[in-house]
């Protein structure tokens, strides 16, 4: 009876920590599919702010271009018509032959004059009746201005800008010089380079709701934005407002064209009742999300395997990092020798050990701080590297130090006669190279601080010696 309890009781466990491994692997799935939407909506949201505020910026750069380029043109006919001015007729044929030589004008692609009979004086000497309903008197008054789309004067199916600049004598108009602006060559001077050139560039006059340029389209769409629908999260009636107000800002809607949504930017140029927009399709901007998706996928079928991976990884990096961290505790990263901290190390172990033959050669290199100064601490910095590596030449990597800036010491078990005799190798191997190291060695001793003392002391009377013989006695102290 006993042993059956005992067998229940195992089965009981044995269920339960079955159930409890069920458990726990479903709540990891499920942890992990939500760790994966949330990765997921945070990469969305990201690429959606990230796009928004790059149309944003975009939008501004090009509202401030379109400024300029108008502003460029507005000056330039704005000077041609003073010179037409100065002429006695305006419709002499020295007037067309200026209108006939200017042809550099930003934008304009032709020119022209209404005279006060609604005559119009065309580019090439012609002279032509009206015939898009704009007369002298209507344009006169206005100043100089830019028109909205309207039919050309010579090509009434065609749409096209008028810029409008009025020649005055006397206070009087006696024309009124205008430049033709055709909307499809607006592209070629604004023009953005984000998103791959996927984005497009409209103009919009918010008056009539009708695109004065227009990448998207090519001017095939009369109507702008007309029926679209928003994007949840955004509104049809804000954007209204803010085009009311004349304010920028930020929209998504659905294209027929692409047959998706296009998020968008757009600010009030200062011309008219224009306003610049700046889209990019959906599909742009969630490419790259699309394909972190796809590697999301695959890391979560294989992540079982990767965290063995990892975990083992882990082990070695944290070995390595650990051997890393001793090497950059004890390693002087320019030259790569041992330190002063490898140095106290050994010196305290010396002091608890003192071997019967132990040797110290203490070196300095002489004119560092004149080198950084005359040629920079580049030029330090090699001379220290060739003096690192006279002194491992003769002693071996691991028996040098650098224990300051232009300081470096030796730890050898040899008689003084055979260390005295490679120190000055190694000396005369930096001499070779252009630089000179003061050397003093020094061996036996009650302890082993007593020998460093020994060797620096003597280090000092070879640097003193150096200087006596270069005749600066300011470096004798």
């Amino acid at each position: 009876m006993e042993l059956k309890n005992k067998l229940k009781m195992l089965l009981k466990k044995i269920n339960r920590q079955g159930r409890e491994n069920i458990i726990a692997a479903v709540s990891l799935k499920a942890l992990l599919c939500i760790g994966f939407l949330a990765v997921l909506w945070f990469l969305r949201s990201y690429s959606v702010d990230f796009c928004l505020r790059t149309l944003e910026q975009e939008t501004q750069e090009v509202q401030g271009n379109i400024r300029l380029q108008i502003a460029f043109a507005r000056n330039r006919l704005e000077m041609l018509a003073d010179i037409i001015e100065r002429e006695e007729d305006i419709d002499s044929e020295r007037v067309l032959e200026i209108l006939k030589a200017d042809t550099g004008v930003d934008l304009v692609s032709r020119l022209g004059i209404v005279f006060p009979d609604d005559r119009v004086l065309q580019q090439d000497g012609t002279l032509s009746e009206p015939i898009n309903g704009i007369t002298f008197d209507a344009l006169d008054g206005k100043g100089a201005f830019i028109t909205n789309i309207e039919p050309d004067d010579l090509e009434p199916d065609k749409l096209v800008l008028f810029f409008n600049v009025p020649i005055k004598k006397e206070g009087q108009t006696e024309g009124i010089l205008f430049g033709v602006i055709e909307p499809q060559d607006l592209s070629d001077y604004f023009k953005v380079d984000i998103f791959d050139g996927n984005a497009d560039i409209f103009i919009i006059d918010a008056e009539n709701m009708e695109f004065v340029m227009d990448t998207l389209h090519r001017q095939e769409d009369p109507g702008a934005m007309e029926g679209h629908k928003a994007k949840k999260g955004y509104s049809r009636e804000q954007t209204a407002q803010d085009f009311a107000d004349g304010k920028g800002g930020i929209t998504a809607y659905f294209s027929r064209s692409f047959n998706e949504y296009l998020y968008t930017a757009y600010e009030p140029v200062g011309i008219n009742d224009w306003f610049v927009m700046l889209t990019v399709p959906e599909s742009i901007v969630f490419r790259e999300t699309v394909y972190i998706e796809k590697v999301l996928f695959w890391l979560g079928i294989y992540e079982a395997a990767v965290l063995i991976v990892y975990f083992l990884w882990d082990v070695v990096r944290t070995r390595k990092e650990i051997r890393a961290k001793e090497r950059i505790a004890t390693t002087d990263l320019l030259t790569n020798l041992k330190n002063r901290n490898a140095y106290e190390q050994m010196l305290a172990q010396y002091e608890a050990d003192l071997p019967a033959s132990l040797s110290c050669v203490y070196a300095d290199a002489n004119g560092l701080h004149e080198l950084n100064n005359s040629q920079g601490h580049s030029a330090g910095d090699k001379m220290l590297q060739t003096v690192a590596a006279a002194l491992v030449g003769s002693f071996g990597q691991e028996h040098v130090y650098r224990i300051g800036g232009d300081e470096f010491l030796v730890f050898v078990e040899m008689d003084l006669d055979c260390v005295s005799k490679k120190a000055a190798e190694a000396k005369e191997k930096a001499a070779e190279a252009g630089y000179h190291v003061s050397v003093g060695a020094a061996s036996g001793g009650c302890d082993a601080a007593a020998v460093v003392k020994a060797a620096e002391q003597r280090m000092y009377e070879d640097k003193k010696r150096y200087y006596m013989s270069q005749g600066d006695r300011r470096k004798m102290r």
